[in-house]
């Protein structure tokens, strides 16, 4: 992935951080601030409520990170990643994430497993497991 400097990163990805804002006043709650990143993860509300009724317990837009419960560990570096991937791509991220959930959905999501690796959630070997059945070899 292209290493972006955090500050052009932040700026390059605003307008996805200012939908972030929206998204986190939704959940009724106040954010705090960790690791650079404004959460808005307390007691689900609002938003967050409807996430968890979703099947989705977080989700990641520009800086700010929405979840239904406390994010931390792998969960954290899971929405880390996210973040890194916003400064990469900035106000193209969403579009380009919604294109590709139309082919690889969620499970297989290129910047999902890439988050899941990230988080050490999946290993590489999965990844080339998967690439393996799609081309008949096991």
């Amino acid at each position: 992935m292209l290493c972006v400097p955090v500050w052009l990163g932040f700026i390059w990805t605003s307008p996805n951080t200012l939908i972030g804002l929206l998204a986190g006043l939704l959940t009724f709650q106040r954010p705090s601030v960790r690791a650079g990143l404004l959460l808005f993860d307390r007691t689900p509300r609002g938003l967050t409520w409807l996430m968890l009724r979703a099947d989705r317990v977080a989700v990641t837009i520009g800086f700010v990170i929405v979840s239904a419960r406390p994010v931390e560990g792998q969960l954290l570096a899971h929405e880390r990643h996210h973040v890194r991937q916003y400064c990469a791509w900035g106000p193209l991220f969403i579009p380009v994430y919604l294109l590709l959930a139309i082919p690889y959905g969620y499970r297989r999501h290129p910047m999902e497993l890439a988050a899941q690796r990230a988080a050490g959630e999946i290993s590489d070997q999965a990844r080339v497991r998967t690439a393996s059945r799609r081309s008949g070899r096991r």
